[in-house]
């Protein structure tokens, strides 16, 4: 995958499967949103194939790709006053099943997610963090009468968010992957990467350099090598190995 000359992402082989939460890390640059874009058949590879459940893009058709595949990028744009509650609806366009259908798989998201206090809310006045949860709200409303089967694409969805809304939302990921949904995350945030995926895949300078359970992939030397700092990483023990920043150090 190139770009004006530049190697975006080299030799990738990458796979995410149902049932499963795959977080993919990486310093800046390295090539987690153009992997994801990819994914999300946005852009195409220079090279290779995507597929999705043995079928390419174009076998599966536009819409019915759309009732498969649900994705949060990593910037959101909507600058028109709707309410909260139709932000949440817009979802459900690829689908169709009826309003009163609709309206019920909407309320029972507001409810999931416990945004019943900003449902009728202008979007465009609400915080940062509001509006990635109610985007977060509209993906998993596009998907949500059919999680099983289905795949969601995040590009870094706790970014905006405080500490309280980042776990509550890595628990709807787990959530829906024990629906049998497929869920990606790009995610900088290693220590909750280790907590809530079941795989962790560590993405350098294009290239795929890691891929296996958080305890097997997490270790100081991959992370010291990749980042270019000192640290220290705990409790691998659990499982969930915890990355404890040391320094930097010169590469």
């Amino acid at each position: 995958m190139r770009s004006d000359g530049v190697t975006l992402l080299d030799r990738v082989d990458f796979s995410a499967g149902q049932g499963e939460v795959v977080a993919v890390i990486g310093p800046n640059g390295a090539g987690k949103t153009t992997l994801m874009r990819v994914l999300a058949n946005e852009i195409p590879a220079s090279s290779g194939r995507l597929l999705i459940d043995g079928e390419t893009p174009p076998q599966i058709g536009r819409e019915e790709l759309a009732r498969r595949v649900a994705v949060l990028p990593q910037r959101s744009v909507l600058d028109f006053p709707f309410r909260v509650h139709e932000v949440i609806g817009m979802g459900r366009i690829p689908h169709r099943t009826s309003s009163f259908e609709n309206r019920k798989i909407v309320q029972e998201v507001i409810d999931s997610l416990a945004l019943a206090p900003i449902i009728d809310r202008v979007y465009t006045t609400l915080s940062g963090g509001e509006r990635q949860r109610v985007q977060i709200a509209r993906v998993i409303c596009q998907l949500w009468d059919c999680r099983e089967g289905g795949y969601f694409l995040f590009d870094e969805p706790t970014a905006p968010l405080d500490l309280a809304h980042q776990v509550a939302f890595l628990e709807t990921a787990r959530s829906l992957a024990a629906d049998g949904a497929g869920v990606l995350l790009v995610i900088h945030d290693i220590n909750l990467a280790t907590r809530f995926a079941d795989r962790i895949a560590i993405l350098s300078q294009g290239r795929i350099v890691s891929d296996g359970k958080p305890v097997d992939v997490v270790t100081r030397e991959a992370i010291e090598s990749v980042y270019g700092i000192r640290v220290d990483v705990i409790d691998q023990a659990s499982g969930a190995p915890t990355v404890r920043v040391l320094g930097s150090r010169t590469r």
